[in-house]
C-alpha cells in the first residue's frame, strides 16, 4: 500500500476550521484539532462531569457480545468503568454492506486518533462507534451505490413498511435480503475472492434481525480486533439511561431551542448557509406512537406533531421520559447533547457536513453548563486500484489532477493529439470511382452477350461488398485506437470520482474487497496516518 497526501478544497468551513481562521473556529470552544494540547484541555474539563459509567458499561458489555465483538472489545468496555477514561466517538447511520466508504473512515478515524490520544495523556481512550439508529429515512440507508454501464447505479433493497419507525425497528426477512445480496455482488464481478467474501457476508445477514444488526455486525468483524465499541442509540436498553437528560431537555426545550436560533443566525451573519434548517417552535426530540416517529413541537398546551393530531402536555411527556424512555429519541441539535450526557467524549470525529452543524451547537451546550467536545475532521480517502493505476499512467495523467479538475479536460487534449482519421469519405469515393470505371464492364459484357450483364451485376455487389468488409475492419481499428482509450478517460473518472463527487461518497468497501480481498482492510486500519487535513490518496 502507498500513500500520498493533497490539499482538497471541497469546503470552504472545514477549510477555514481546518486552518485555524478566526472566523470560523469562533464557533467552536476548541480551537485547535490537530493541537494535542487541546487533548489535554479537554481532558481536565471532563473531570468537571459525571457519567452513567456502570449502566453504560453494561449495556455496551452485553450488546458487543450480541454483534460478535472480540475480547479487545469487551476489554476496551471495561476501561470505561475507570473515571479517568476518555472516549473518541464516530457515527453514522447505519447503511447496508456498512454503507458509503466514508463510514469505514469514520471508524479508522476513530481507533486511530483513540489510539493517538492514550499514547499522550497516559489514560484508557476507547473508540466508540455510535449507530445512529433511531434515524427512520430509509431512502438514505436502503442501497449501496455499484458500477454499471459507465456510471453509478443504486441498488436498493425495498423497505418491509413505509411507517417511519426507526432504524433498529426495521426488522427484515434475511432471506429475502439475500437476493438483493447476490444482486450487489453480481454487480462487483467475479474474483479469487468473492465466494468465500459472500459466503461469510451470507452467514453474517442470516444472524441479523434488522438492518442495524447486520451494519454492527460487520462493523465487528472488521473492526473489533482493533478494540472498536459499537453503540446503536435506538437500542430501548441504551435509552434507559436517558431519563433524567431527556427530562432536562423537555424542561429546558425552549431554551434550548432559542439558543440554536441564535446561533444560527450568527452563523448565516457570517456567509455560511444554516446547515440545519430552522423552524418554529421545534422541540427537538421525536416521540414514537405506534412505531411512528413524530417530531414534537411547543405549543400553548404542551407540545404536539407539526400537523397538531398529537398533543401531549409538558408533565405527561415528563412522565413518559421517567417511566418509558424507549419512546424517544432525539434529532441532529440533541443527539449531540444526550452522546456528552452518556460518554466521556474526549473528541467527536466529524465529516464536513457535521462539522457545520456542530457550528450551531455552541450556545445549546451552554445551556447545561458544558462545552462542546473537540471536534476532529475524520480521515478522506481516495482508493485506487492497480487497473486504475495503469489507466492513469497510460494517460500521463495523476489522481490528484482528475480529483481537482475530472477528466473531460484531458480527454479533449488527447483527442486533438489523436484525431482519427477519417474513413467514411474516402470508402465512399472509392466505391464510387471504382462503380463509374466498372460501368465499361457492364457495356463491355452487354456486347458479348447479353446474358452476361447478370454475371457482371453480381460481380459488383461482391466487389462492393468487399469494400464494405475493408471499411469495418478500418473503422475498427479506428475505434480501437481513438475510442477505447477515450472510454478509460471515462472509466477513471467513473472509479475516482464518480458522478463528480468523492468516490469515499459513492463507492462501497466491499467493492474493493472483493477485488483485493479481505487484507486490504487490515492494511488501511493499521497504516499510520497523521490528522493533518488532508485528503490520503491509497494506492492498493
Amino acid at each position: 500500500m502507498r500513500l500520498e497526501e493533497m490539499q482538497l478544497h471541497t469546503s470552504p468551513f472545514l477549510e477555514g476550521y481546518s486552518n485555524g481562521d478566526a472566523e470560523v473556529v469562533r464557533f467552536f470552544d476548541y480551537k485547535s484539532p490537530y493541537d494535542k494540547h487541546e487533548w489535554t484541555k479537554r481532558q481536565q474539563e471532563l473531570k468537571r462531569y459525571s457519567f452513567p459509567r456502570k449502566g453504560l458499561t453494561d449495556y455496551l458489555t452485553t450488546y458487543n457480545q450480541k454483534i460478535g465483538s472480540s475480547a479487545k472489545t469487551i476489554e476496551n468496555i471495561q476501561k470505561l468503568n475507570a473515571e479517568e477514561s476518555l472516549a473518541v466517538v464516530g457515527g453514522q447511520q447505519a447503511g447496508l454492506l456498512t454503507g458509503p466508504l466514508l463510514v469505514i473512515y469514520k471508524c479508522i478515524s476513530t481507533i486511530q486518533l483513540a489510539k493517538q490520544a492514550e499514547k499522550e495523556l497516559n489514560v484508557p481512550v476507547v473508540p466508540i462507534f455510535w449507530i445512529a439508529g433511531e434515524d427512520h429515512d430509509m431512502d438514505e440507508i436502503n442501497h449501496v451505490m455499484v458500477p454499471k454501464n459507465n456510471t453509478a447505479k443504486k441498488v436498493s433493497l425495498k423497505s418491509a413498511s413505509n411507517v417511519k419507525s426507526s432504524a433498529s425497528l426495521w426488522e427484515w426477512d434475511s432471506d429475502e435480503v439475500q437476493p438483493w445480496l447476490k444482486e450487489v455482488f453480481s454487480s462487483f464481478g467475479e474474483t479469487a475472492f468473492t465466494s468465500d467474501l459472500v459466503a461469510e457476508t451470507e452467514r453474517i445477514l442470516k444472524d441479523s434481525d434488522s438492518i442495524v444488526t447486520f451494519f454492527a455486525k460487520l462493523l465487528s468483524k472488521w473492526f473489533s480486533e482493533e478494540g472498536l465499541i459499537v453503540l446503536d442509540s435506538g437500542d430501548p436498553s441504551l435509552k434507559k439511561l436517558q431519563s433524567s437528560m431527556l427530562k432536562e431537555m423537555i424542561v429546558h426545550n425552549k431554551a434550548i431551542d432559542e439558543a440554536f436560533n441564535v446561533r444560527t443566525e450568527e452563523l448565516c451573519t457570517s456567509g455560511y448557509s444554516a446547515p440545519i434548517e430552522i423552524q418554529e417552535n421545534n422541540a427537538h426530540l421525536f416521540y414514537t406512537k405506534n412505531q411512528e416517529r413524530i417530531l414534537l413541537y411547543r405549543d400553548e398546551e404542551g407540545f404536539s406533531s407539526k400537523e397538531k393530531d398529537f398533543t401531549i402536555s409538558e408533565s405527561e411527556l415528563l412522565e413518559e421520559a421517567i417511566n418509558h424512555p424507549e419512546k424517544f429519541s432525539n434529532n441532529v441539535v440533541t443527539r449531540p447533547l444526550m452522546q456528552e450526557f452518556l460518554l466521556p467524549v474526549l473528541s467527536f470525529v466529524a465529516g464536513p457536513g457535521e462539522i457545520a452543524y456542530w457550528a450551531v451547537l455552541g450556545k445549546v451546550f451552554g445551556q447545561f453548563n458544558r462545552m462542546m467536545p473537540i471536534l476532529t475532521p475524520r480521515l478522506s480517502f481516495t482508493l485506487v486500484t492497480t487497473g486504475v493505476n495503469e489507466l492513469l499512467q497510460s494517460k500521463a495523467i495523476t489522481v490528484k489532477q482528475v480529483l481537482e479538475n475530472g477528466t473531460e479536460e484531458y480527454k479533449r487534449e488527447w483527442y486533438a493529439m489523436n484525431r482519427p482519421i477519417e474513413t467514411y469519405d474516402t470508402v465512399q469515393s472509392v466505391k464510387a470511382e471504382f462503380t463509374s470505371s466498372y460501368e465499361k464492364l457492364i457495356r463491355l459484357a452487354e456486347d458479348i452477350d447479353p446474358k452476361l450483364l447478370a454475371v457482371a451485376d453480381l460481380n459488383l455487389k461482391r466487389i462492393l461488398s468487399e469494400i464494405d468488409y475493408m471499411e469495418n475492419k478500418l473503422e475498427q481499428r479506428v475505434r480501437k485506437k481513438v475510442k477505447e482509450p477515450l472510454a478509460e478517460f471515462d472509466e477513471i473518472m467513473l472509479q475516482l470520482k464518480p458522478t463528480g463527487i468523492l468516490q469515499e461518497r459513492v463507492w462501497n468497501i466491499y467493492q474493493f474487497v472483493n477485488e483485493g480481498g479481505s487484507f486490504l482492510m487490515n492494511q488501511l486500519v493499521q497504516y499510520p496516518y497523521q490528522f493533518n487535513g488532508k485528503h490520503k490518496i491509497v494506492y492498493v
